[in-house]
C-alpha cells in the first residue's frame, strides 16, 4: 500500500495553497497508477483506493471533513478501482496492462468528476485538474475546462508511470521523457495563446460595468456600516455586490430589505445582496437586486442547497453532530438541529440589469461548472458570487486558494468575469485571462472590510 500512500502524500503538497507547488501534479497520480497497473487482488484495488483518498482528503480537503459526505464521495470514486478490476480481466489473453494504460486517464477522469458531481457536498476544488488553476496551464482550460485540465494531469501522471516502470530499458524511458517534455511544451505554449486570445477578446467588449465588490470579516456589524457607506459613497459605480448574510442576522429579512434598500436610494446605484427571505411562508436564500431607486427589481432563490447547512432529508442525525454542536455552538442554526430552519430550492434564473443580464451563484453553487454554463446559454453575461464562511474554522485560506482556482479555470473558459463577495472571502473580479488582480483580502487594518472597485466588461 506504499504507492497509494505517496500517491496521496504527493496530491497534498501539489494542492497546498502556494502557487510553485503545482507541478507536483503532473507526478502525484503516477504511483497510485503504477500500483493499479501491477495489483491483481479485486480487495487490494478497493484498499488502495480508498487509503489514497482519504489521506489525500485529510491533507488537502481537510476543512471539509463530515463523515456522511466523505463516505458518499469515496463510495462512487470506488468505480474506478472496480472499473480497473473488469479491465484486467477483460484484457487477460492481451498484452498485461495495454488496455489499462489508455484507459486510465479517461476512467480517472470521468470517476474523479463524477464523485466531485453527486457527492453531497460538491468536491469540484479536489479534482486533479484544480491544481492546475494557478499555473501557466490554466489556459487549457478554454476548451473544456476543468475536466480538459484533469485528463491533462491524468495524461502526464500515466506516460510518468510508463517512463517509471520501463526504467530499465534505457532506450523505451527516454522515448517516453521526450514524449511527456513535448507534451508539456506544446501544451504550455496553446494555454499562453488561449489566454492571449481571451484577453484579446476580453478588451474589445464595447459595454462595461463598474463595481464595487464587498467583503467583511464575522466580526462586522452596524457601527462599521457608516464607515463602509462613506467609501462608497466617494466612488461612482453601477452595481454594488454585498457579502451573503453580512450582519449573520439572517433572520432580521425586513430589516435586511429596508436597509438596503435606503443604501441603494442614498447611493443612486444599484445593488446586489443576499440574505434569507420569506416566500409563501417558506424560507429561502436570496439574492435581492435593488435600483438606484431603491425598488426591487429582481430576485434569485438558491438553487444548489447546503447539505447539513440548508437541508437535511432524515428525521434523525449521527451521535456525532451533538458533539460538533458542543464544540461549535454557531452551528445550533444548522437545519439538521433546527429543522424549522430547513430552506426551499429556488429555480434557476437571471437578474438583469438595464445593460445586461446576470447569474447571481451563492456560496457553493459556484463550485458547479455546469451549472455556470446552462447560466451563459440563458444569457448571463458575467457572474457574481456572493458567499459566507462562518462556518470555517480551520484552512480558511487553503479552502480559498482552491476556491479562487476553481473560479479562475471557470472564468477561462466560460470567457466571463466573475465577481467574488463574501464574509472571511476574496473580494474582487477574476478575469477570462485568467487575470485576478483585483482580488482582495477580507479585512484590512483596524477595519473589519474591504472593498474592491473595478471594472468588467461584457
Amino acid at each position: 500500500m506504499f504507492l497509494p500512500f505517496l500517491s496521496a502524500i504527493l496530491g497534498i503538497l501539489a494542492f497546498l495553497p502556494f502557487n510553485f507547488f503545482w507541478p507536483f501534479g503532473f507526478i502525484f497520480l503516477a504511483p497510485l497508477f503504477i500500483f493499479f497497473l501491477k495489483e491483481k487482488r479485486f480487495w487490494r484495488l478497493i484498499l488502495g483506493a480508498v487509503l489514497f483518498r482519504l489521506i489525500f482528503f485529510l491533507g488537502a480537503v481537510y476543512f471539509t471533513l463530515e463523515p456522511i459526505t466523505w463516505f458518499f464521495s469515496f463510495l462512487i470514486f470506488l468505480g474506478l478501482p472496480v472499473s480497473v478490476f473488469i479491465i484486467k480481466k477483460f484484457n487477460s489473453r492481451r498484452p498485461a496492462g495495454r488496455l489499462l494504460f489508455f484507459a486510465l486517464p479517461f476512467i480517472w477522469t470521468f470517476f474523479d468528476h463524477l464523485q466531485a458531481r453527486y457527492s453531497l457536498l460538491p468536491a469540484y476544488i479536489a479534482t486533479a485538474g484544480n491544481s492546475l488553476g494557478s499555473s501557466p496551464f490554466l489556459g487549457l482550460a478554454s476548451t473544456g475546462g476543468l475536466i480538459t485540465l484533469t485528463f491533462f494531469i491524468a495524461l502526464i501522471n500515466i506516460l510518468i508511470a510508463a517512463m517509471i516502470l520501463n526504467f530499465k530499458n534505457k532506450k523505451i524511458a527516454v522515448i517516453f521523457s521526450i514524449i511527456i517534455a513535448i507534451i508539456l511544451l506544446i501544451s504550455w505554449q496553446i494555454s499562453i495563446f488561449q489566454l492571449q486570445k481571451n484577453s484579446l477578446n476580453y478588451k474589445k467588449l464595447k459595454d462595461s460595468l463598474k463595481i464595487a465588490a464587498i467583503s467583511v470579516n464575522e466580526n462586522f456589524n452596524a457601527s462599521r456600516f457608516n464607515q463602509l457607506k462613506s467609501e462608497l459613497a466617494n466612488r461612482r459605480v453601477g452595481l454594488i455586490i454585498f457579502p451573503e448574510d453580512t450582519f449573520d442576522n439572517s433572520a432580521d429579512i425586513s430589516g435586511n430589505i429596508n436597509l438596503y434598500k435606503n443604501l441603494a436610494k442614498e447611493l443612486k446605484t444599484n445593488l446586489a445582496a443576499t440574505f434569507d427571505t420569506i416566500q409563501d411562508q417558506k424560507r429561502y436564500n436570496s439574492t435581492v437586486l435593488f435600483d438606484a431607486n431603491g425598488e426591487i427589481i429582481g430576485l434569485h432563490n438558491k438553487n444548489r442547497l447546503t447539505f447539513i447547512g440548508e437541508y437535511w432529508p432524515l428525521d434523525w442525525r449521527p451521535f456525532f453532530f451533538d458533539w460538533l454542536l458542543k464544540t461549535n455552538p454557531k452551528f445550533k442554526e444548522y437545519v439538521i438541529f433546527n429543522p424549522q430552519n430547513s430552506y426551499r430550492r429556488g429555480e434557476k434564473k437571471l437578474l438583469e440589469l438595464a445593460s445586461a443580464k446576470f447569474a447571481s451563484l451563492i456560496c457553493l453553487e459556484i463550485h458547479y461548472p455546469e451549472d455556470l454554463k446552462e447560466y451563459k446559454k440563458m444569457g448571463a453575461r458575467f457572474i457574481i458570487n456572493s458567499s459566507s464562511n462562518r462556518w470555517l474554522d480551520v484552512g480558511k485560506e487553503h479552502f480559498l486558494y482552491l476556491s479562487n482556482n476553481l473560479k479562475r479555470i471557470e472564468s477561462v473558459w466560460l470567457k466571463m468575469p466573475i465577481i467574488s463577495s463574501g464574509v472571511n472571502d476574496l473580494a474582487g473580479i477574476v478575469s477570462p485571462d485568467g487575470k485576478e488582480n483585483l482580488i482582495i483580502n477580507y479585512e484590512t487594518e483596524n477595519k473589519n472590510f474591504n472593498i474592491s472597485f473595478g471594472e468588467i466588461r461584457f
